[in-house]
């Protein structure tokens, strides 16, 4: 039996020197990491994804752009300013009428009576020699009573005078109201006929 004693113990010994040099399991240090990378990528693992800030759980998407404003509406080819409405602008048309008659623009005139002149009872070619008699004539307006509403038309009153020579010589000095008219925002009206013209004149020789 004592020849087979070595043999068992040289086969212990290899055994021994086996474990030896086996590497030991799972327990790396940090010496053992390659340089430059963490414990995940040695080890093979999925890096955790951080948690989101409070508030922000869900991903923000950008605010919607307000929608835009609707497209207008055609306007109303009978509109007029309502700046054209009021009694400033009545009273500028009577400052324009006495304006042309002053330098003699009786047919800007004529048009700036109702009905494109027929309001003056007189055609074009009457209403302009009825002014043959003044050589100089000067008319002020001021300032308008209250407008006034009767069917579906707007009417304001100014008082007026007017001073200037005659042809044949001599003075002349007139005074009295003026009224002036304009239709109402009403439908099938024009854009002409919503705007102020002279209605009627009451002028009249003063002593």
């Amino acid at each position: 039996m004592r020849k087979f004693i070595p043999l068992a113990a040289a086969l212990v010994a290899t055994a021994a020197c086996q474990v030896s040099q086996a590497p030991a399991d799972n327990n790396l240090s940090t010496a053992d990491l390659p340089e430059g990378n963490d414990l995940a990528s040695a080890t093979n693992e999925i890096p955790t994804v951080p948690p989101l800030p409070a508030g922000n759980e869900t991903a923000q998407t950008p605010p919607t752009a307000p929608a835009p404003p609707p497209a207008p509406s055609p306007s109303d080819p009978n509109a007029i300013p309502d700046s054209e409405k009021t009694p400033a602008a009545a009273k500028q048309v009577l400052d324009d009428y006495f304006a042309a008659l002053a330098t003699k623009q009786y047919r800007a005139a004529y048009r700036m009576w109702s009905g494109n002149g027929a309001a003056t009872g007189m055609t074009e070619a009457e209403f302009a020699a009825s002014f043959a008699k003044y050589k100089i004539y000067d008319g002020r307006a001021f300032k308008a009573g209250d407008t006034e509403g009767a069917a579906g038309s707007i009417y304001i009153e100014f008082p007026v005078t007017v001073t200037g020579i005659l042809a044949k010589g001599g003075g002349f000095h007139l005074s009295g109201p003026m009224t002036l008219k304009r239709v109402n925002d009403v439908d099938g009206s024009t854009a002409q006929q919503r705007r102020w013209h002279i209605s009627s004149s009451g002028l009249k020789p003063r002593p």
